[in-house]
């Protein structure tokens, strides 16, 4: 599996922003030494997650790509038995949580793919994923969500900048995570339909994109307490490290279980 090269050792300091419950420690005296070790600090810790984020949005989810690109295809026969597994759109309604409601934005938009392979209507789940845009009422979500059917890895790199800006970050990362075990999570319910073409390269793609979602969420526990139900969501995944498709479908096909498991608690 591939390795992240940057230092990443104080990648907890990620965190400048303010976002949930995060206390900030009070900042030493303006101009004095320690004051401008701190900003140097920081100034390069803020870099490094950036290069985290940018490595996590232009590496390529392949299963997204196939199905954009068509190449997952079901024969009618297949079309005629609709997927039960996806997210029901009308029970994003009653979530209260901005942590549930970035999740869902990220589960919708997913499944609204999935839901168009099978010849289904994509108009729910792109309807109750604008709700939650509008509901959350942040100018960089409803980019995002305005944006995201173009291309994918401009989308994600402004709303990851724009949500920093905006004190976000958590609830970017809270996205990141969501989708990616979403897309694990469907990937499990028919494996061979849904790796069909892709290579040995797409599996470490995956679990690569896991990697660093999980990285970055384990590491901003410890600023925004909040996002500890997702570091824990992501932990049993730890065991997807596939170096190759045949590895990665035995994998996914052993987590199956666990994987529904995990999905399930992400909009409790």
């Amino acid at each position: 599996m591939k390795k992240i090269t940057l230092v990443l050792m104080a990648c907890v300091m990620v965190a400048l922003s303010s976002c949930g419950n995060r206390k900030k420690s009070a900042a030493p005296a303006a101009g004095t030494e320690e004051s401008f070790e701190i900003q140097q600090l920081e100034a390069n810790l803020q870099a490094q997650l950036d290069s985290i984020a940018n490595l996590y949005n232009n590496t390529s989810n392949p299963l997204v790509a196939s199905l954009k690109n068509g190449s997952v295809v079901l024969s009618e026969a297949e079309k005629e038995i609709k997927p039960a597994y996806l997210i029901d759109p009308e029970t994003t309604a009653g979530l209260t949580t901005l942590a549930q409601k970035y999740r869902a934005i990220a589960m919708l938009q997913f499944d609204a793919e999935v839901a168009g392979l099978y010849g289904m209507s994509k108009e729910s789940y792109n309807s109750y994923r604008d709700k939650l845009a509008i509901d959350i009422n942040d100018p960089a979500l409803k980019k995002f969500v305005k944006d995201i059917d173009g291309i994918a890895s401009e989308a994600l790199n402004g709303l990851y900048d724009d949500e920093v800006k905006n004190g976000r970050v958590c609830l970017f990362w809270e996205m990141a995570g969501a989708f990616t075990i979403e897309s694990l999570y469907v990937m499990s319910q028919n494996i061979d339909k849904f790796t069909e073409g892709m290579t040995d390269a797409d599996a470490e793609s995956l679990t690569y994109r896991l990697f660093l979602a999980k990285y970055c969420t384990d590491q901003l526990v410890a600023f925004y307490p909040e996002m500890e139900s997702l570091s824990k969501a992501l932990a049993p995944l730890d065991v997807l490290n596939a170096m190759s498709m045949a590895e990665f479908k035995q994998q996914l096909a052993e987590m199956k279980g666990q994987l529904e498991i995990i999905r399930n608690t992400l909009l409790d």
